[in-house]
């Protein structure tokens, strides 16, 4: 079982693709104020920034999940859509969809995979 801190408290979860998930939102969740880095360009020319990084594996890793029952797939597909529509807002908006979106994903259950 894999063990993980997060924003809110522990959590536990023995699915890759899920972890993978919680972590990523966690991490987009830092402050968009310019001490952390996540909205800068990584490399020069680089159009991506970390937080860019952190949506993209985030959403990846959720559509990866086929196993979760009734309820925690719609958790699931909520929080993909809400990542993919805050995809292109600006850095606080993304930031608070992250962390709206962990809280959401720290609640769900998913089998082992």
């Amino acid at each position: 079982m894999i063990a993980m801190d997060y924003v809110s408290g522990d959590d536990n979860t023995n699915n890759k693709h899920l972890a993978e998930a919680l972590d990523m939102t966690r991490e987009g969740s830092a402050p968009p104020d310019g001490t952390t880095g996540y909205d800068e360009q990584r490399f020069q020319g680089d159009v991506e920034t970390l937080r860019d990084s952190c949506f993209h594996v985030a959403i990846e890793e959720l559509q990866k999940i086929e196993s979760a029952s009734g309820e925690n797939q719609e958790d699931i597909d909520r929080v993909i859509e809400m990542l993919q529509n805050a995809r292109y807002a600006n850095d606080e908006r993304r930031a608070q969809v992250m962390a709206e979106a962990h809280d959401i994903l720290q609640d769900v259950w998913v089998p082992p995979k």
